[in-house]
Formats: C-alpha cells, structure tokens, sequence
C-alpha cells in the first residue's frame, strides 16, 4: 500500500514546481522544475515541502532528485525505512506518531493529497520573505511556513521525518559496516570500465585504421583547454574526441610527475623519465599550441593566445596572437609561487616545473664548486665557516615538498661527500639543509603522528628544523628570518618574535600559491560572488564557473590550483593538490563527453524522455544515453573527491605514508617500509608503461653509481 501512494504522490506532483526555503541561511533558494522530477519512479522516496523554524527545508523529489539538491547533502542512498521512519535522533512522541500513522496507510494517501491541495498559493507576483529577490512565485508552487501544521498532523510528520535522517547522517553518514564510501569506489569502477571502452574505441583511429567522418567532424564541440598540468592531462587521457574537438594551449608542452621534481633536481631520476608530451597523452586531439591566453571574453565565447617565441635568435620579429573560440573553456593554468611582501623572495630558486629542477640542480653543482674553490680550502676557521656557507641550503616551507626535497638533498650530500668514492670528499661535515616553515608542525596535511615523525626523521638525519620561523627578506648570501621565542624553562612557544641572520649559499622558495595573471583577468568578467578570498575562482559541484548570463553556464569550467571548490557546503575548499586535479579533470572529461547539457542546473542528459517533442540534437547518443539511464544519471552527478591519501620522502630510505579511502584510515606507516610503499606508489601512478620502465633504471642507476652531478 505505502509503495502505491507513492507512486501516486510521485505522479501528482510531476507538474509542480517546488519552492525551498532555507531559513537560517536565505540566500540559498532553490526552484525545482518539473522537468526534474520526471525520472524513473525506481527508488521514489517523497517527503513534503516544508520550511521549519530550526532551519531545514525538504522536498517531493525522487531520491535522485534529493541527491542533486547541492547544498541539502541528502544522500541518494536511502532507503524507504531510513526516511518514512524514526531514527535515533527522534523524539519518543515521533516514533509514536510514526507507528500510529504506519498502520493507517489505507488513509495516507487521501489526507496527504488533502493537505497538498490545501497548501496556500499565490497568484500575484509576490515575494515570499525569504526568497531571493529575482525569484518569483508561480501559480503552482507550494508554500508552508508554520511548524504547527506539520508537528500536529501525524501524515505530514511522518513524511518530515527526513529532517532527522537528515541531521543524523550530516553527522554519521550512511557507508557500509567498514565505512567505506562504497558509492563512490562503486561509481568509480563504472567510470573506470566506461574509460577502458573508450580506449578500446580510440585505437583504430590511433592506428590510422580509421578517420572520423565529415558529420562527426562538424558537429564536435570544440573544448579550448589551458594548461598541461594534472587536471588538463586528466581530461585528456579520457576525452571522446570522437565528439569533442580538443584544442589545448600551454607554454609547456609536456605533462611533469609533480611529486617526483625534488628526484630530479638531484639526479636521482631524470627530467625525461617523469614526463609525457602532449600529443602523446592523446593522439586525437585536434591541435596543440605552444603559447599561453593572456585574455578572454566569455560572452563571445573566445580566448587570445600569445605563442611562444620558437627558434630564439634565429627567427626576428615578435610571436603573433591568435584569437581561438570554444564552445567550452578549460581552466587549468595552475598557480605561481606566492613570495610576495618578502623582500629579495625572487632570488630564490624554484619547484614547480622541469625547469625549476633543471635550474636547481645546476645550482646545487655550482654550490659545490663554489665551496670548492682554493680561497676557502684549509683547516683555519674563516676558512671552514666561509666554505660552510656556501653549501648552506634554505628550503622555505615544511610542506611535502619542502620536506621531499630536504631528504633528497640530504641523500645527495652522503653521495657526493663519500669518502674515496664521493665526488666532493673535502666537503664531509660542511654542507647544511635548513627547513624553515612558519606554523608548528611540518606536513601539516599528515595526521599528528606522521607530523612527529617527519620532524624525528629530519633531525635524525642531522637536517635542521626551524619550526614557527618566517622569512623577512633574502638578500646575496644570507637571510634574515624571523621565529617564534621559546620559554627555556617550560618549552613553550611565546608569541614574542625574534630575529637572526642566516648566512647561506642557496635558497628555495617551496611555501604557498597564488592565482596567475589570467585568472584574474577571467574573474574581471564574472559576477563579484565568483571571486574566493584568496583570488581563485568559486565554482559549483558541477566545476562551472559562474556567469552573469545564465546561457553562458557551464561554457567556462575552471578545475585544478585555479577552482576553489567547497564540496560540502561547508565553507572548507578542498586542497590544491594533484590528487584534486587529476580526480577533477577526469570528472570533466566524462562530464563533456556524456554531453550533458551544461546550461542546466543539475546538467541534464540530452533527450532523456522518449516521449519528448523536441528532437535529439546532433550530440544525442542512444548507446550510450541508455547505458547512463542504467547508471541512474539522467542528471550529472556532483563531483566527489575520493582521497586516497598521502605520501612523503624524509630521505636516507625513509617515508610517510597515510592511506585512506575516502575518511576512512587504511594504513599510517613511517620508515623504510613505508619507503618501499612510496616507491612502488610512484612507479604505478606513472603516466605510461615507458615512464614506469625509464624511473625503475634511473633508480637502479643513481644507487649502483651515485648521482650523476655533472652541469650540462
């Protein structure tokens, strides 16, 4: 019986639009259009719509629909007991009420439509208070604002008990008995076996067995993509270009394993093992462009590039501009360093690129021919003190990076410095690593124990740490830092500074982001509530960045170091980090490729309803529509982050490890162990079979014959 009054409510309420109200916080006003609520009833869970004191608002929506409410977080998996029931959070008069109303559901369905059409409604052009001020009432929408009505009617209580389903799993989320978000592994393995049939697809054209049509030729969207850091090399290892045309633009012309730049600004893998050209990562896409967008107008839809400055001294003249026009808009363009208000900040040296590893690793030589030279030899103690200096290292930050990279300078000192087998044998005992980070704890992203165990690995290994230390300014050969004081007696840090000058030979600057030019050239022609804090671009779950044209949704999606995305709603954005990116970009690709309509909110498959009057448009793909009608996505999914961890190198065969899936800890490892995790870790995620085979000889070859230190 309860499963036929829903199927009835379900069918009821198709043609209504549905008002939501979310008094605490109003600005956050949803109009739920009849148009999505007309998916299948497999699953339906109807609740009422109602607006209550404390704060909470609920819909007549299918559990698909709830799922999409973006900032209500009402999980599409529940199931009809967790929502027509009492949970644990329910008062002893609801779990009465509740079992008085189950065991009349002969009368459910008369009185709860009874109550529907009761419902008040307003034909003027009013303007409910807390609504937003563009927003309208329709004739068919549905407004309750009382708490009595439902408290005192044991059929609309019933169906308003969501509201405590909903606070408890805000606070224990629904996941299997291991807690595993088992959603999301589940909607991932999907994703996963949708790729590999892509890949299969691909390689007849790869192969040159096949050619698009003219009509596939014609009809692809064209998607202009900036960058070629982790999110944009995501997108195109799993882009259709069968219905995509993909034009991508960066100064650098190849994808660079991130985590693996503090190897090679020592030699311990090379800069070629760890990259992948371009056109490599997707034979298919249609073009790649040296160059990078200085400009944008996102109502023409089109983008300025200047190129790159190609054949230097042997070519005169200045590179042209050319101007490109997208139908989408990708932007991945990554982020700078941010060493601003530090005086003499751009002396130091770099971490970002191939070429900040290149540059540094010169560095690090000439450092040690520096400290070589005959006016500093000798055993007297200007001598020791100035050839000290001169392989005295500053890394600026306590981050992962900062940390990878003073253990693998750390290893390239007991390399090189070996006696009788080292190369710089006279410098035993005078090179230095200093880390200098401004908060308390090293790696803050780790949990407390890892963080504990990094500082222990660093100081083991004679690194020294200044924790809760800023650099005020870098000048030639020294720095001049600022730290925290601590009280001698009890160890406890005051909040009085001090001063000191740190004489050193090279500095590298691996503390904080910031946006690059052009993102704030893009946030110039978008609305103001675009704009986060920091300068990065605020985007929806579905990464589109917002516009003041609501034609314009979705032509311009921002991912990677440049999005600041907020996931839960909860004010807290998700890092900047390549896991991020790369989990994004791919999110995009099938986003794009499945051709949701990005205009709407949520993005809606094309030609979903059979029944519809307007024809398919050219991009409709019966195939494969079916097959996300399987997957219940009539509308796009949200993205999710799935985070699987985190790894760091505290050199001399050491790591951190922190695997977890999702929020729940898997392993927390520190040592030699976790260093074998490490390593196989890298070796996996790299980004083709020849990367695998190049980074296993480099690391064979930097441990049977040393680093090779010589400057090219």
């Amino acid at each position: 019986m309860m499963v036929e009054v829903i199927r009835n409510l379900h069918r009821r309420t198709l043609n209504h639009h549905i008002i939501i109200n979310y008094r605490s916080r109003p600005e956050r006003d949803y109009r739920i259009e009849h148009s999505q609520m007309k998916s299948n009833f497999l699953g339906t869970l109807i609740t009422v719509a109602v607006i209550i004191n404390d704060g909470f608002a609920f819909v007549p929506a299918t559990s698909r629909t709830s799922a999409r409410l973006k900032r209500m977080k009402l999980s599409s998996s529940y199931q009809p007991k967790h929502v027509l029931f009492s949970t644990a959070e329910q008062s002893e008069t609801d779990t009465k009420k509740n079992a008085e109303v189950g065991s009349k559901e002969d009368w459910l369905e008369s009185d709860l439509l009874a109550k529907l059409e009761n419902f008040q409604t307003s034909t003027d052009d009013v303007v409910h208070p807390m609504m937003e001020p563009d927003m309208q009432l329709l004739d068919e929408d549905f407004v309750l604002t009382t708490k009595s009505e439902i408290e005192n009617d044991p059929a609309l209580n019933l169906l308003s008990s969501e509201l405590s389903v909903w606070k408890h799993l805000r606070k224990n989320p629904l996941r299997s008995d291991g807690g595993l978000p088992l959603d999301i592994i589940l909607q991932r393995t999907w994703d996963t076996v949708e790729d590999i049939w892509q890949h299969l697809r691909r390689i007849p054209f790869e192969k040159g067995w096949a050619e698009l049509s003219s009509e596939s030729q014609l009809t692809r969207k064209t998607v202009v993509v900036l960058g070629s850091g982790w999110a944009s090399h995501a997108l195109l290892k799993v882009a259709d270009c069968q219905k995509l045309r993909i034009i991508v633009v960066s100064p650098i012309n190849h994808f660079v394993f991130t985590p693996m730049l503090a190897s090679a600004s020592v030699g311990t893998v090379e800069y070629r093992s760890m990259t992948e050209a371009v056109r490599a990562a997707n034979p298919m896409i249609d073009q790649y462009i040296e160059g990078k967008a200085v400009s944008v107008d996102v109502k023409q839809k089109y983008v300025d590039v200047q190129l790159n400055s190609l054949l230097d001294g042997l070519v005169e003249g200045t590179p042209p501009t050319i101007r490109l026009d997208y139908d989408h808009l990708v932007v991945s363009v990554g982020s700078r360093v941010d060493d601003r208000g530090v005086p003499g900040a751009d002396r130091a040296l770099r971490l970002k690129s191939c070429d900040d590893a290149r540059k540094l690793r010169t560095a690090v030589g000439e450092c040690f021919e520096y400290a070589s030279r005959p006016d500093c030899r000798g055993d007297s103690v200007e001598s020791v003190v100035e050839r000290t200096k001169r392989v005295t290292f500053l890394i600026v930050g306590g981050g992962p990076t900062g940390v990878e990279l003073a253990g693998e300078l750390h290893d390239l000192f007991e390399d090189v410095t070996r006696k009788h087998k080292g190369t710089y044998p006279n410098l035993r005992g005078n090179t230095r690593v200093i880390l200098a980070h401004g908060g308390p704890d090293l790696v803050p992203q780790f949990e407390p124990a890892l963080r504990q165990e990094a500082l222990r690995s660093m100081k083991e290994k004679g690194i020294q740490v200044m924790l809760n230390t800023r650099v005020m300014e870098l000048g030639d050969g020294f720095a001049r830092l600022s730290s925290k004081k601590v009280d001698p007696t009890t160890g406890i840090i005051l909040e009085e500074r001090e001063e000191s000058i740190l004489p050193l030979g090279l500095a590298v600057w691996c503390a904080g982001t910031a946006p690059v030019p052009f993102v704030s050239d893009l946030l110039s022609q978008l609305p103001p509530e675009a704009r986060y804090s920091d300068g990065r671009v605020k985007v929806d779950r579905w990464m589109r960045a917002p516009m003041e044209d609501k034609s314009l949704l979705g032509s311009v999606i921002v991912l990677g170091d440049a999005a600041a995305f907020d996931e839960m709603g909860d004010g807290v954005l998700l890092p900047a980090t390549a896991q991020v990116a790369g989990q994004a970009g791919a999110y995009v690709a099938r986003l794009l490729s499945r051709g949701f309509d990005l205009e709407s909110t949520p993005p809606l498959l094309p030609c979903v309803d059979p029944e519809m009057q307007n024809p398919c448009d050219v991009f409709y793909d019966p195939q494969l529509t079916r097959w996300l009608r399987f997957r219940g996505f009539d509308f796009s999914p949200p993205f999710r982050f799935l985070n699987l961890g985190m790894l760091a190198y505290t050199g001399g065969g050491e790591a951190l490890s922190q695997v977890q899936l999702g929020d729940v800890p898997i392993l927390s490892v520190a040592g030699s162990v976790s260093y074998l995790l490490w390593r196989s870790v890298y070796l996996v995620k790299q980004v083709a079979t020849r990367n695998r085979i190049l980074v296993t000889f480099d690391w064979w070859k930097s441990k049977l014959f040393g680093r090779d230190i010589t400057r090219l």
